[in-house]
């Protein structure tokens, strides 16, 4: 068995509710920009994988993100972190919530990378 990205999530059994968002986005972003060949192939897939969805892999909220991301012309290289920075409300609620109950929800998590590195394209880089 193999994880096939932007199908399943650990917390839904049905669709992503997200999803049916970024679904309908999608599918009016390409329309308003003349561009429908994300949206379709897109949609073609999901399609095919629906009888995956009695084993819950249904459609999650990052399938419909990229086509999303890309109509709006954001840079390919920066579509993980605007998917990280999307995420950050929910981060800081998890840090004040364990915070206002003096506990650590995943004290495995703790970042010990770099900081303040300047961003650099990827064909820009060395």
């Amino acid at each position: 068995r193999e994880r096939i990205m932007g199908f399943g999530h650990a917390g839904y059994r049905a669709e992503d509710p997200r999803a049916r968002h970024l679904r309908e986005g999608s599918r009016r972003l390409a329309e308003k920009m003349g561009d429908p060949k994300w949206f379709q192939i897109l949609s073609r897939v999901e399609e095919h994988m629906r009888p995956y969805a009695e084993r819950g892999i249904c459609v999650n909220v990052d399938f419909w993100a990229g086509s999303v991301y890309y109509l709006l012309g954001i840079p390919e290289d920066l579509f993980i972190s605007i998917f990280a920075v999307a995420r950050v409300p929910g981060y800081v609620a998890q840090v004040l919530e364990q915070q206002d109950k003096n506990m650590l929800i995943r004290p495995q998590m703790r970042y010990d990378g770099p900081i303040d590195v300047e961003f650099v394209p990827i064909d820009q880089r060395g």
